[in-house]
């Protein structure tokens, strides 16, 4: 992949080794999460160190694939949506067609008043024919790859398992 076409204006701006300061700038990241990306192995990096100072040293390459990989993850046409679109359907087809909020909650974990309010704000579609809310099965495959969905910060155990599962076939499938 040519990441100079996607990246020129980055690369004309920095060196070919970055420090982790302008790993922030370049991803527009605050300092803890440049310090999670790199303990996870997400941007790898060396340590410098001299007498006075000890510093990262970060290849810019590593920096931009990072951000190509997760630009790719956050389009829809994208091979990892659609794989993660097929897995959800595999997922919900012992599920009816149209999901009510419990049916909602053994799918994500997430409690009933947390699905309510997704459907309150717009974030979930969903109709109401009397006192209950009703899911379309498509309208909650569209929430499941949503980016919103992705990245709730407090996972439910049943939401982790079900990313965990979907991340190790997408790596055994040979997916970036």
């Amino acid at each position: 992949m040519d990441l100079t076409k996607y990246y020129a204006d980055i690369i004309a701006k920095y060196p070919a080794y970055v420090t982790k300061r302008e790993l922030c700038e370049i991803c527009h990241i605050c300092p803890k999460t440049a310090y999670n990306l790199e303990q996870q192995g997400e941007i790898p990096y060396t340590i410098e160190q001299n007498h006075l100072i000890r510093s990262h040293k970060i290849k810019l390459t590593d920096i931009l694939a990072y951000l190509y990989r997760r630009e790719c993850r956050q389009e829809a046409d994208s091979p990892y949506i659609c794989a993660m679109r097929t897995f959800y359907d595999k997922h919900l087809s012992p599920y009816p067609d149209l999901l009510s909020v419990k049916d909602i909650q053994q799918i994500t974990g997430f409690s009933s008043s947390a699905i309510v309010r997704w459907i309150s704000t717009g974030i979930l579609k969903a109709f109401q024919p009397g006192k209950q809310y009703i899911v379309p099965k498509d309208f909650m495959l569209d929430f499941l790859i949503s980016p919103y969905y992705r990245s709730i910060r407090r996972k439910a155990p049943a939401q982790k398992e079900l990313m965990d599962t979907f991340e190790c076939l997408w790596q055994k499938k040979g997916g970036e």
